[in-house]
């Protein structure tokens, strides 16, 4: 599983590094830098989802006159079903899945540069870094998630100085240079280790609220599109659960990855907005009507002139 993570996280990890060095040495401001630049790649496989989201709809209604018209025949209805998606060239890839996989590697990406700032913002060798995060580990106990280690270390440089006499100077020098605060707080530090008092707790009520806007819009446009009562019991459970799930996750783990999960949530509303309002299902049925109609009307005049030159011939 390691190797996949690396796959993916090295090159997001030039990204990041790259934009720590532009950005004066500043992990947080690369880390939102970087966020962005990952929305803003995500924006075409939005639009397509969007697109497709539109297609469903008009599918959907294609699909109950099929099935009103050969009500009680349910091998005609299948039949017409498998006929119809071929034409409409509807399929699992069209539907959302693909853009699902064309987001997979991206946000495995994003995650594992995120939490390996020693292997990809600092570069240390795979030896020194192996040293730093054993000998973390009894630091952190009541931490059982490995993959926690390296923003661990940046948390516990003068107690592993101690650990770790022998290691290069120029390794401890690279540490403490490294900018690993915003606004003041550590971003290896996780709200769980302050509690609720402190400003700490402001990260996961921030990624608490953003996620719930967001779900909250969703749910709102789902429900003008498809006003079907299953789908809004899904849709709700959804509203619940991820703004609860996401204020878990912000205060359980380092800030560094609740600032990005917040920043992400809100980018996502402003995106779902705004792609929303360009991209708006009515107008998408629209235009793929007008669409339609001019792709059937040159079929028809090429048919036209076809019998025409055929006639002439004869």
């Amino acid at each position: 599983m390691n190797f996949i993570y690396d796959i993916f996280s090295y090159p997001f990890g030039w990204i990041l590094w790259f934009l720590y060095k532009i950005c004066g040495g500043n992990y947080a401001i690369a880390l939102i830098a970087f966020t962005i630049i990952a929305k803003l790649i995500l924006v075409p496989s939005t639009i397509s989802t969007q697109k497709n989201q539109a297609k469903t709809l008009r599918t959907r209604a294609k699909i109950e006159k099929i099935r009103q018209k050969y009500a009680g025949d349910q091998a005609k209805i299948n039949a017409e079903m498998q006929a119809f998606y071929e034409k409409e060239g509807y399929g699992s890839m069209t539907a959302g899945c693909g853009t699902l996989l064309i987001q997979f590697p991206i946000i495995m990406g994003l995650y594992g540069a995120i939490y390996k700032p020693l292997s990809y913002i600092i570069r240390l060798d795979k030896a020194t870094i192996t040293s730093l995060t054993d000998a973390v580990q009894p630091l952190i106990a009541n931490n059982k998630n490995i993959r926690l280690s390296e923003i661990s270390v940046l948390s516990h440089i003068d107690e592993l100085k101690e650990a770790l006499p022998n290691l290069k100077a120029s390794v401890w020098t690279s540490l403490q240079d490294f900018e690993f605060t915003a606004f003041g707080l550590n971003l290896g530090d996780t709200p769980s280790q302050h509690g609720w008092g402190s400003v700490y707790a402001l990260v996961p009520i921030a990624a608490f609220l953003a996620a719930l806007a967001s779900s909250i819009y969703s749910f709102i446009r789902t429900r003008q599109q498809t006003p079907d009562a299953s789908s809004n019991a899904t849709m709700g459970c959804m509203l619940l659960f991820m703004p609860f799930w996401s204020l878990w996750l912000a205060y359980a783990f380092p800030i560094g990855i609740g600032v990005y999960w917040a920043l992400n949530s809100l980018l996502s509303l402003v995106q779902m907005v705004i792609i929303n309002k360009i991209y708006e299902p009515k107008r998408v049925i629209a235009k793929m009507m007008i669409d339609e109609s001019i792709e059937r009307r040159a079929k028809e005049a090429n048919v036209k002139e076809n019998i025409s030159l055929l006639s002439k011939e004869n």
